[in-house]
């Protein structure tokens, strides 16, 4: 079992029972586990009687239209701020977008619920667990353990429409089990889930198999622009608005491009730099674990994981690209220097990168 705070989730399990107008958001470009995470939450408080809006700056994505409840989130702000305003897997209050920050400001309490390393502890309450494979784990142990207490739950019972937003959260944070996050405690939750009735197999063909012609062509395009640095230690794909444009496609149709070039055998870290409407350039980030470019990503105003993280730099990509290939460079250097210290190699052996 995992090493909970019990006293903050306690202190949750108050704030629910003592309120009944709730907001729920989570981070812009919302994937598997802030939705899947979004909507168990919202399932758990309108089965307690509870008033619940759910608020995203960004539309739901097409493989995740499937889950239960999810034509309920809505980018339109309240006429009214709720009692308590709910944040789930957003590493940082800014991450929900910051042109929500202050519409969506509750009356009373906010409450913080990630798991990223990064989390910044902006909530009244913050239930922060690194070690959680997914935000949805953490729910897990949140509705089992003390939601209980509310009468909702009963012992480790879910119900089928949780445990199928929940399971789609582990599914999509652990790559489908095969992330080193995917530890015994993730497999356990995801085995208790799958007993609620989860059909593991319609989950992963809603969430991978369906994908749309425009996204194959748009994948052909984008991989042409496919380049190594670092003694190919560091590989990056660019996609441009004309390019989505060509295609009719818009920027989730990216989703998953980025580990076609993650999986080069000498590939360490892998980059997308993909230009917003805004004329910025938004960086998602993948490791094979050595370098932590969830560091990185936070030195540049964003956020994630050791191995998956993403920020938006206001340049152009013709500025963006060198920049953040040269930090990523360099992080590859110091990994490699530090091998080399810690088995007595010489430095000769590091690489050198552009």
């Amino acid at each position: 079992m995992r090493s909970m705070d019990v006293d903050t989730m306690a202190a949750m399990s108050q704030v629910i029972a003592a309120y009944e107008h709730f907001t729920i958001s989570t981070h812009i470009h919302p994937d598997g586990d802030a939705i899947g995470s979004q909507l168990a939450f919202y399932s758990f408080l309108k089965e307690l009687g509870k008033h619940v809006v759910l608020i995203n700056r960004d539309p739901v994505p097409a493989n995740l239209r499937f889950l239960p409840n999810a034509d309920e989130i809505s980018a339109q702000l309240p006429s009214q701020p709720s009692e308590v305003l709910i944040v789930l897997d957003a590493g940082d209050l800014t991450r929900i977008g910051e042109e929500l920050v202050e519409p969506l400001r509750p009356q009373y309490l906010t409450l913080n619920i990630d798991h990223h390393a990064h989390c910044c502890e902006f909530g009244d309450y913050n239930l922060i667990m690194p070690e959680a494979c997914a935000t949805a784990e953490i729910l897990y142990y949140f509705f089992t353990k003390h939601a209980q207490n509310l009468g909702i739950t009963r012992g480790d019972e879910i119900g089928h429409e949780r445990a199928v937003c929940l399971y789609t959260g582990i599914m999509y944070d652990t790559g489908c089990f095969r992330y080193s996050n995917a530890t015994p405690a993730a497999h356990q939750v995801a085995a208790e889930l799958v007993t609620e009735g989860v059909a593991v197999d319609e989950i992963y063909d809603s969430v991978y198999e369906c994908i749309p012609v425009r996204k194959i062509r748009l994948l052909s395009d984008v991989l042409q622009t496919f380049r190594l640095s670092c003694e190919e230690r560091c590989a990056w794909l660019y996609v441009t608005q004309q390019m989505l444009k060509e295609h009719g496609a818009t920027e989730e149709d990216l989703d998953g491009f980025i580990n076609y070039i993650r999986a080069i055998d000498t590939v360490e870290v892998a980059l997308l730099f993909s230009e917003t409407r805004q004329g910025k350039t938004k960086v998602s980030f993948r490791s094979k674990g050595a370098v932590d470019v969830g560091a990185i990503s936070a030195s540049l105003g964003g956020g994630g994981h050791q191995r998956a993280a993403g920020c938006t730099l206001s340049e152009d990509r013709i500025v963006v690209i060198p920049y953040v290939v040269k930090k990523v460079g360099e992080a590859i250097s110091s990994n490699a220097n530090s091998i080399d210290k810690d088995t007595n190699r010489s430095d000769s052996r590091a690489p050198q990168c552009e």
